[in-house]
């Protein structure tokens, strides 16, 4: 019995060792400690500087390096930060590291496996990237199909606010602007995945987005408690996460289920498909199909795109009327020049561009407002690589930190004030060489012209008729809420018909 325990604690003080020993040439970064890695210092850091990304920020003061990237371990997990342009660059068109991170937090949002578009990758990835854009492209999908699209959403969203105007008494009204645009936005998308459009009083799809938006705020871009410590869901299921996360995936496939089956019913009823759905629905029909069509993988697809759809555009259309309602006079000029370059008789649209310069950079500060706190979609190394000049072995977690990109004082002098006058220069729009928020090469957002659109188009339109002003005594905290992506805290304004006097 003696020998048994000395040996067992030999084993165990080997596997203590073991574990805190950092691979060689792994980039540098904190303290490694026995089974929690760098959680303390992380957490500890978290109480001090509150959003996980000003952590990140506070970090890269004593381990960043010449080529902006260092190293963590998070429980079982390591994890290399990218922190500068160059380095995020390098990343994504490096194809070791295209992998996507795998685990009980990435497989348990699709069924206990790797399904999906945004967490997938190799020939998975590729192939359903593929049919997903070629089809999407029959429905809209385009510069020209999508400005279509979103110029009727547009119109919708006008007449909605007048109605809401005029429900509390025709001047002004006070609205929640945090989320005001959520379901509009969603709509956009969903037309080309569904051909459905949802009314903003639907207390379904609002309720499932507002469940989304707070899981979003309950996690970060690393994961969950719980998946780096998978252990803990057993033991603390609601700390942790995990019932949260559990129960606000079946709700969502519930809704996404009966999407499908809606489609199943009446997609023979027509000779070519309406929407993605149908498409795939056909695809399962082709004996030819390839492997990677199911009805569990069109779900997750789905889930993807509900997410896409509505988690980026909403929130940086949040960041844009936050600073907007902070500062009415960003409003001004941006309605000042709507009225003299394309008036007020017309709605504005997403061609107008050219000839609004500042409305447009009111577009380009809110998505670096967005994405300046937020990271990219972790990727995982395939095997073991080099990054910078430092190893990156197989597994690693590897993040893009956009804040390092977009919130540096040399590329946007005063980060943190939300100024669309830094693009323009003589009256033209001229963007830093360092403004790349949608990411690089193959990896970079799909629906990045989409989102541009949907910003451009709502923004103009509701600025040529409203005005959005600080309810009196209470001006919105402009300190972003953390999460798996940045939001703005939930606030309300007054919107105020223009009248175009």
């Amino acid at each position: 019995m003696f020998y048994a325990v000395i040996f067992f604690s030999i084993l165990v003080l080997l596997f203590l060792l073991w574990d805190v020993k950092k691979p060689p040439k792994f980039p540098p970064g904190p303290k490694w400690y026995p089974i929690v890695g760098c959680a303390l210092q992380i957490s500890e850091l978290r109480l001090k500087c509150g959003m996980f990304c000003k952590v990140v920020d506070e970090l890269a003061k004593y381990y960043i390096n010449p080529y902006g990237l260092y190293g963590l371990k998070i429980g079982r997990d390591k994890v290399v930060i990218a922190y500068y342009s160059d380095t995020i660059n390098e990343m994504m068109t490096n194809e070791d590291l295209d992998g996507k991170p795998d685990g009980i937090f990435y497989r348990m949002r699709t069924f206990n496996s790797k399904k999906g578009i945004l967490v997938t990758d190799e020939d998975l990835w590729v192939d359903q990237r593929r049919f997903i854009l070629r089809h999407l492209k029959d429905f809209g999908f385009s510069r020209a199909g999508m400005v279509n699209i979103i110029q009727h959403e547009a119109s919708f969203l006008l007449e909605e606010l007048r109605e809401i105007v005029n429900e509390q008494g025709g001047k002004q009204a006070e609205v929640s602007m945090h989320d005001l645009f959520k379901v509009n936005v969603l709509n956009t998308l969903w037309s080309m995945m569904a051909s459905k459009r949802y009314d903003r009083k639907s207390e379904e799809i609002t309720d499932l987005l507002t469940m989304f938006f707070e899981l979003f705020q309950n996690v970060d871009m690393v994961g969950a408690l719980f998946s780096h410590f998978p252990f803990i869901r057993f033991i603390a299921p609601n700390y942790s996460g995990y019932n949260a996360f559990v129960e606000s995936h079946q709700r969502i496939y519930t809704f996404l289920r009966r999407e499908v089956e809606n489609h199943r019913q009446t997609y023979g009823n027509y000779d070519m498909p309406r929407d993605l759905m149908d498409s795939y629905l056909r695809e399962f029909d082709n004996p030819k199909r390839g492997e990677f069509f199911s009805e569990e993988q069109l779900l997750a697809v789905c889930l993807d795109m509900f997410l896409a759809g509505s988690e980026t555009t909403n929130k940086s259309l949040g960041f844009a009327f936050l600073h907007m309602v902070r500062n009415p006079e960003i409003q001004e000029k941006a309605f000042a020049e709507i009225k003299e370059m394309i008036g007020v008789d017309r709605l504005p649209e997403w061609g107008d561009r050219v000839k609004l310069p500042y409305c447009e950079s009111i577009v380009l500060e809110a998505v670096r407002m967005f994405m300046g706190n937020t990271f990219g979609i972790p990727h995982r190394a395939l095997r073991d690589t080099r990054l910078s000049g430092f190893t990156i072995p197989k597994d690693t977690m590897v993040i893009a930190c956009f804040r390092g990109m977009l919130m540096n004082s040399h590329d946007f002098p005063n980060p943190s004030k939300f100024d669309p006058e830094r693009y323009l220069m003589d009256g033209k729009l001229k963007i830093p060489e360092a403004y790349n928020p949608f990411g690089f090469g193959r990896h970079r957002c799909m629906g990045d012209i989409l989102g541009r659109q949907n910003l451009f188009v709502f923004i103009t339109t509701v600025l040529q008729h409203f005005r959005f002003l600080p309810l009196q005594g209470a001006m919105p905290d402009d300190e972003p809420l953390d999460g798996a992506t940045a939001a703005v805290k939930p606030f309300r304004a007054s919107i105020v018909p223009r009248h175009h006097d």
